[in-house]
């Protein structure tokens, strides 16, 4: 089933347009990479989705509604949570309290239960669980990222939008990362991820979208973009492997 359909997309800022026409779709229980060099649209598209680009036109249609020109906050409501490039934590809270404020959408439930449910988040980050108490300042930049994916997911998303969630970390901090996100999706959260690493995005995704000045360049499993030459030359291999 079809949990996120784009057509026709297009996005303006104010030196001109950032995404032309891009068609794109999730299917319920899928990982998708959106892939593409540096300023191809891949943040702007997921800003869009979510509903933080004022000048956009197409449609996005998001668990059977459309959702252009909805408020931020409405479409967080809706089941999808965003997790953006640079983590957007709030340094001077602790891990707990960062967490927590994921639920903030979630309004009906108790506190006792969110927090039972913050517990099973330090139950599958167990790196977090001696940090709880921590403040966020202090932490390593991976510990940044489990913590804001920690607090996407405590949104109870239907749709888990990522933003370049291993920029600026080790490698082995890298594979940790994409581990995550594999049992996130066995978990039954559907994933939209932009990732500068395509090597790791498309190793746990089941397809992926390549994107070129705005505009969509190829899409197909992960396969297919593997052994598409083009797509290889340009962002699969060498220099573009980080874009």
């Amino acid at each position: 089933m079809k949990l996120l359909e784009i057509k026709g997309l297009t996005a303006r800022y104010n030196a001109g347009d950032v995404l032309k026409g891009l068609d794109l779709t999730v299917e319920e229980g899928e990982i998708v990479a959106l892939l593409g060099s540096n300023g191809a649209g891949k943040s702007t598209t997921l800003r869009s989705i979510s509903g933080l680009v004022p000048h956009i036109g197409g449609s996005i249609t998001f668990a059977g509604q459309p959702i252009l020109g909805l408020k931020t906050e409405a479409i967080a409501k809706l089941g999808l949570a965003h997790v953006p490039e640079g983590r957007r934590l709030f340094p001077g809270l602790t891990v707990r309290d960062n967490i927590l404020l994921g639920s903030s959408n979630r309004a009906g439930v108790s506190r006792g239960q969110l927090e039972r449910e913050a517990d099973d988040m330090f139950e599958f980050f167990p790196d977090l669980k001696r940090l709880e108490h921590a403040y966020c300042w202090s932490l390593s930049g991976g510990q940044m990222q489990m913590v804001a994916v920690a607090r996407g997911l405590m949104a109870k998303p239907k749709l888990l939008l990522l933003d370049e969630p291993s920029l600026g970390l080790a490698p082995l901090i890298v594979q940790q990362v994409f581990r995550i996100i594999g049992e996130i999706r066995k978990r039954g959260t559907t994933v939209l991820l932009v990732e500068q690493n395509a090597n790791m995005a498309l190793s746990v995704a089941d397809r992926g979208y390549v994107l070129e000045a705005g505009s969509l360049l190829v899409s197909g499993k992960p396969d297919e973009l593997w052994n598409n030459d083009q797509v290889r030359a340009a962002y699969l291999g060498g220099l573009a492997a980080s874009a």
